[in-house]
């Protein structure tokens, strides 16, 4: 049996790996991370961090052969949709089948923890297991099991053009990746060229939209968050 690590780059996904350096999970045979192309950067340092470690992941693409996600927006004047979510599947979830197919028996282990269970009901199948799940692990407890192996916790993974960040993050794009942020907009603009309702969030353009919660910041009930985008790997 093959087990094979969807490795989302966040800290659920993330604790498996420091079970397994404890002994308290068998180490997967493969710890494959699916690379969109428009990843944060600080994904990418963890990743790398991880690999001083001693940790082999192996690298996958999704989409078209030639195109990471952005570019393949840029190509099409099209952003990431809340409706069908075809950048997850074409980008995140079809590079994993597609690997696995590869080898005849395989379990899929994915990062879901104890505290969101529902995420785990519409994927299980017989080939995939929730090691997190079994072990009755919550998030908080996946942060400790990480700083039990001494590796630091990894910030939430994701792509900067996900509609489905909390509204802190696009905040957070702007001020701490100026060069991303720009990308997101034009991808919007150029969106909203084919269609005035094609926006990141709720039909109100993005740099309108966080300049408006920038100021919403300041009051005290703080910063309202957006539903949660159950495309993670985690």
């Amino acid at each position: 049996m093959t087990t094979i690590l969807s490795y989302g780059g966040g800290v659920n996904s993330t604790a498996i790996l420091a079970l397994a350096k404890l002994g308290k999970l068998p180490m997967p045979d493969y710890i494959v991370f699916s690379d969109t192309g428009a990843e944060y950067p600080y994904t990418h340092s963890y990743l790398n961090y991880l690999e001083d470690q001693g940790i082999s992941i192996t690298y996958l693409t999704g989409g078209t052969k030639f195109m990471g996600l952005v570019e393949f927006c840029q190509s099409k004047d099209l952003i990431p949709s809340r409706m069908n979510r075809w950048c997850t599947d074409h980008w995140k979830r079809t590079p994993v089948q597609r690997f696995s197919r590869a080898f005849d028996n395989v379990t899929m282990w994915i990062g879901v923890d104890a505290g969101e269970a529902h995420r785990a009901n519409a994927r299980r199948d017989r080939n995939v297991e929730f090691p997190l799940l079994d072990l009755d692990i919550n998030r908080e407890r996946c942060k400790e099991i990480i700083r039990e192996v001494g590796w630091g916790v990894p910030q939430k993974s994701g792509c900067f053009i996900c509609p489905y960040q909390p509204k802190r993050e696009w905040i957070k794009l702007k001020r701490d990746y100026p060069d991303l942020w720009n990308i997101a907009v034009s991808l919007e603009k150029n969106s909203s060229t084919q269609n005035p309702l094609y926006t990141y969030h709720q039909h109100r353009n993005l740099e309108k939209f966080v300049d408006e919660q920038d100021k919403q910041t300041e009051l005290d009930f703080g910063i309202a968050l957006d539903q949660k985008c159950e495309c993670y790997f985690d």
